[in-house]
């Protein structure tokens, strides 16, 4: 059976893959996206952003479908502007994680994303802050006792050789029912067990009536392996981590010169009616 573009979901990474800071997304980018979901092609993506970080982001760009969040631990769809699914961390490994953190890196800074929908600092440090700065999200400063809701994620944020040094330490010891994953030189994130971009690219499918086989997952960076490797069709852009590369079937433009608008506009050109 011929495909058309309406058989396709293209789901894309945001940072150093459709964005790049202090840029954002580029007007081609935009544009393209935007013609590729008017001939009936479906686009969304999936971050490790907070639903307004990455509403923010897109400035106004629509999804035809909704937005992985949180790595995995939210599907939200912008327009209802509602969570349609929703993961947390234990709290209680939440908390032990973080004092281990703290007892062996003790310059990292902590950011704690919870359900009532703030950012809480309990430990600030220059990478958090200008993480926050990054995402454009006001944030409060909190003792651990004092942060209330569920707990969606913990970043800790510092130096590429410091993160390496926890990473190495963190994955040596178990936490249950969480894990950590690096998804940046300067971030490590703590994810409720079970949950990541791949999961929950399982979970938006279902809920679209979209085959996997027809998705098209373009990504970076180490957290995005479980989407590519779920996905029909992984996608890499030039500036994505060998791992990434190894790991998909296509190969496009760095984020710097608009590698998803070369996809989106290589399946206009193939499918597009």
């Amino acid at each position: 059976m011929n495909k058309c573009l309406a058989d396709f979901l293209v789901v894309s990474d945001l940072d150093g893959t459709l964005l790049q800071v202090p840029d954002g997304i580029s007007d081609c980018s935009r544009t393209v996206i935007r013609l590729f979901t008017m001939m009936g092609g479906r686009f969304t993506v999936a971050s490790g952003r907070s639903p307004l970080s990455v509403k923010n982001a897109l400035k106004g760009l629509p999804l035809s479908a909704p937005a992985i969040v949180f790595n995995g631990g939210m599907l939200y769809d912008y327009q209802k502007e509602e969570p349609l699914l929703e993961h947390f961390v234990p709290r209680q490994t939440a908390l032990s994680a973080i004092q281990f953190v703290m007892q062996q890196e003790p310059s990292v800074g902590v950011e704690i994303l919870s359900s009532n929908g703030r950012m809480y600092l309990p430990h600030c440090c220059e990478y958090i802050c200008r993480h926050a700065a990054h995402e454009s999200l006001p944030y409060v400063a909190a003792q651990l006792d004092d942060i209330p809701g569920d707990w969606y994620k913990i970043l800790f944020a510092g130096s590429p050789s410091g993160i390496a040094k926890l990473e190495g330490l963190v994955q040596q010891q178990e936490w249950e029912n969480a894990y950590f994953t690096a998804t940046n030189q300067n971030y490590l994130e703590l994810m409720p067990a079970g949950v990541d971009k791949g999961s929950a690219l399982q979970e938006l499918c279902g809920r679209i009536g979209t085959a996997i086989e027809d998705v098209f997952a373009v990504g970076d960076y180490y957290n995005d392996l479980p989407m590519l490797q779920k996905c029909g069709h992984p996608v890499a852009v030039g500036n994505a981590v060998a791992q990434v590369k190894l790991a998909s079937e296509i190969q496009v433009l760095p984020c710097r010169d608009g590698g998803v608008a070369q996809l989106l506009y290589d399946l206009i050109r193939r499918y597009g009616n």
